[in-house]
């Protein structure tokens, strides 16, 4: 199957992917370079004493982003994820892998959302009605990374906090807590309670209002 229609590198000079090819039963099979970004949180009582904070100023966020990160590996799609392969098991495809159940060797699960060529594309209407300092509760979608695991979905997260800033790509969330619904069973990720939670837009599913600001 040939990826390089949907998935488009938002750092290299062309914006395209240049896969590199190896040789499996007479088979081409490439392995991709993958740009994505992902959800982080912290426990620092100040946001901006973070590296990726750029600005102090009277105790306040003045800037924030989401992260961005890059992957090698072997590339298949399964539903709206993106199953990436780091190691698999000689002379078996990634797709013969994936279709028939089998465990994933070393490797990650992300939504095609998180692909950083479309990060910043996702415009949800579900948040023009929300407002900041109410408090929130957001259905999203998780990376995951696997090790001889026969799973090839990503996860379901519900996070609750106070809804401190909206920006194009991502959203703040403080004072949080999340729990992860899916896969069973349901669990605390992280086990504490971050002070500071950043989920890219592209992740949400929906949002709901717990209690309007004051």
């Amino acid at each position: 199957m040939e990826f390089n229609f949907w998935m488009k590198s938002a750092r290299s000079g062309d914006g395209t992917l240049h896969p590199h090819f190896f040789t499996l039963n007479n088979k081409m099979e490439k392995i991709y370079n993958i740009d994505y970004v992902d959800a982080h949180y912290s426990y620092e009582p100040d946001l901006y004493t973070k590296e990726y904070y750029t600005h102090k100023e009277d105790l306040k966020v003045k800037s924030t982003s989401v992260h961005f990160f890059n992957a090698y590996g072997y590339v298949e799609k399964c539903g709206d994820d993106i199953v990436i392969a780091f190691i698999k098991k000689k002379g078996i495809p990634l797709r013969e892998t994936i279709d028939g159940g089998k465990e994933i060797v070393d490797g990650l699960i992300i939504t095609e959302s998180s692909l950083a060529s479309k990060a910043n594309l996702y415009d949800h209407n579900i948040l023009k009605e929300v407002k900041t300092s109410s408090r929130v509760a957001v259905t999203w979608r998780d990376m995951v990374y696997v090790a001889n695991l026969a799973r090839h979905d990503s996860s379901i997260m519900y996070t609750e906090g106070t809804l401190y800033k909206i920006e194009k790509d991502h959203i703040v969330l403080k004072d949080t807590e999340t729990i992860r619904t899916y896969p069973m069973p349901v669990k605390n990720h992280p086990t504490g309670k971050p002070m500071w939670y950043i989920i890219p837009t592209s992740f949400i599913k929906d949002i709901e209002v717990i209690s309007k600001k004051s």
